[in-house]
């Protein structure tokens, strides 16, 4: 598919012009640029991303992409359907970042973060390899954790992710010791690892 689609879209807003200091951002989501531009939940996460100044916004799909960033700081996406959980996978691997979160510390790896239906409604089959999975609406958590984000801009990842765990509704995984009642995957509970990090997200 050529790029050229993206001139040819009608928008129901008006991205801003990023600022010269904006943070540069990849939004995906994990499955071809028809099916994901069809997507609701995607569509409006985008507009509020893309109506904020200070973020440099490229979208991603599997098929198709905006020009990205050559060194992306936040890398989300939007999960709509378990069966897109492999292509996120692919992306990441062709983009050369690490899929495991406990991976991608010592470079500069953007920070990858996660929401939609699918993140919401069981987020522990995949927090091996988010940094941060956002619960709940998008576009109600989303300028909370850009604004905390930019509060922490350019400090060490374990500061960034330890502030941004202060965001109601931001679950950070590598902050949080899960214990099983037993092998077959049941959860007895989620604890976080200090008394600096909510318990209850």
């Amino acid at each position: 598919m050529s790029t050229n689609i993206f001139n040819t879209e009608s928008l129901l807003f008006t991205p801003a012009i990023p600022e010269s200091n904006a943070i540069p951002i990849i939004f995906a989501f994990p499955n071809e640029y028809t099916v994901g531009i069809t997507s609701l939940g995607y569509q409006i996460v985008w507009a509020t991303l893309a109506m904020r100044s200070d973020l440099q916004v490229s979208r991603l799909f599997t098929d198709i992409n905006e020009p990205l960033p050559a060194q992306a700081e936040l890398f989300g996406f939007s999960v709509s359907w378990e069966l897109d959980y492999v292509n996120i996978f692919n992306i990441l691997e062709s983009l050369e970042i690490p899929i495991r979160a406990k991976n991608r510390w010592g470079k500069n790896y953007p920070i990858i973060f996660g929401g939609g239906p699918v993140l919401t409604a069981n987020p522990e089959p995949f927090a091996d390899f988010f940094d941060v999975i956002l619960l709940g609406d998008g576009e109600n958590l989303l300028g909370d954790f850009i604004d905390a984000y930019q509060e922490v801009r350019g400090a060490d990842k374990q500061v960034i992710l330890r502030h941004l765990a202060q965001v109601p509704g931001a679950y950070i995984p590598s902050l949080y010791e899960v214990i099983y009642e037993s092998v077959d995957g049941v959860i007895k509970s989620i604890e976080p690892i200090d008394k600096d990090i909510p318990a209850v997200v």
